[in-house]
């Protein structure tokens, strides 16, 4: 399940025709694959799908039709950066915490390109790009891209200023990679013992995921929603997604990164609704049981020992994943704690900020410390979750 193994790659070179942009054409009629990386005065950045490099060619070297695409290509990003600073301009702390989300399932899918000869099909959703390497109904499309929608309006409505989920789609889509088969999802760099990962890229990041985590079947030569499958962990890595660059950082890394994801992921959803206000009870369950139906939970126990905070926060994050089960479940429970049973909800926002401001590490938990000591705030969450049948023993 993806949210068993979450890894976050800050930087990954992929090979697979899904990531393959354009075929490349010079003046001297040379062709080569390669994506478009960067546009720079009279020159454009590509990395090439044979060795995974990147190089800076003169925009006169290639031909005119190539040309044309680049200067779009600019013009695109240009609005995606302009989007990004508008949107930050949005932030909502200070707007109520919601207590349903829900969108439209009748939402629109667009048909953008299928080429059975390359393997690329490409769908769009108001929000997400579905690149995938067998082609889709429109229905089959729209049944999951439901569940990516209301997961990007859920990270937008949080008030902890998720910029990333206030871009609208015409300006930017999230790009979600799609492949048939396990086997194909991992020699494209998915790991072995996942069902989907995030991947960042320089900050937009991409999610890759096998068909099977979606909930689809294949049924003679087509693909079928299955109604009995579950995709119900997509909603962590998408979360990841759109979670802002800030919240990586030394001091929320792990703990609170990974703790939103599987805030959101355990929220219970069904048919484009999010019920947050009922979630208490769902994140408890999966925190110290083994999740529904007895698959899925991080086992904690309601009564378990934990590291000192001030250590656990500070952790390296691969030592943070290397204890992946008890570390997520933690980290869910504490960020519950800072989201709903504080008196002042300010000290996690003001924690927040202070990230965007470029703070990190210690400085930035002493913000959300807001005075108190290491020994204090362990009091505080324990007797705050021991009144919630969960007893938590700092050592």
């Amino acid at each position: 399940m993806i949210r068993h193994l979450v890894i976050l790659i800050l930087c990954l070179s992929l090979s697979p025709q899904l990531l393959v942009a354009r075929t490349f054409t010079n003046i001297k009629g040379q062709k080569i694959e390669a994506t478009v990386q960067s546009v720079e005065a009279h020159q454009v950045k590509l990395l090439l799908d044979q060795n995974g490099k990147s190089y800076h060619v003169p925009l006169t070297s290639l031909s005119p039709a190539d040309r044309e695409y680049i200067q779009a290509w600019h013009e695109t990003s240009k609005k995606g950066r302009d989007a990004d600073t508008q949107a930050a301009a949005k932030q909502n702390f200070d707007a109520p915490w919601p207590k349903l989300v829900s969108i439209d399932i009748d939402i629109e899918i667009e048909i953008v390109e299928e080429s059975k000869e390359s393997k690329r099909f490409v769908y769009h959703s108001p929000n997400y790009a579905f690149i995938c390497d067998v082609g889709l109904s429109k229905n089959v499309v729209k049944k999951f891209a439901v569940l990516f929608e209301a997961t990007r309006d859920y990270c937008r409505l949080l008030p902890i200023s998720s910029m990333k989920a206030h871009v609208p789609g015409a300006q930017f889509r999230h790009k979600i990679l799609l492949f048939e088969s396990k086997s194909a999802y991992v020699q494209n760099g998915g790991p072995p013992s996942s069902a989907g990962v995030f991947i960042s890229r320089g900050g937009k990041g991409v999610i890759m995921a096998p068909l099977t985590s979606l909930g689809l079947k294949k049924v003679g030569s087509s693909y079928m929603y299955d109604y009995k499958g579950s995709n119900e962990t997509l909603p962590h890595e998408l979360t990841h997604q759109l979670t802002d660059n800030a919240y990586f950082q030394v001091g929320a890394r792990g703990w609170f990164s990974e703790g939103l994801a599987e805030y959101v992921a355990s929220t219970p959803y069904r048919s484009g609704k999010f019920m947050v206000r009922s979630n208490l009870s769902a994140i408890k369950a999966y925190a110290t049981g083994y999740g529904k139906k007895g698959k899925g939970g991080r086992a904690l126990g309601t009564a378990f020992n934990a590291p000192n905070l001030k250590d656990y926060m500070l952790q390296p994050y691969n030592q943070f994943t290397a204890n992946a089960n008890f570390n997520y479940g933690l980290g869910m429970l504490l960020t519950y704690y800072f989201f709903h049973m504080e008196d002042d909800r300010s000290n996690i926002t003001s924690f927040l900020k202070a990230l965007k401001e470029g703070k990190k590490g210690e400085v930035a938990l002493q913000v959300l410390l807001n005075g108190r000591s290491w020994d204090e705030l362990e009091k505080q969450i324990t007797k705050a979750w021991r009144s919630r049948g969960v007893r938590i023993t700092f050592q």
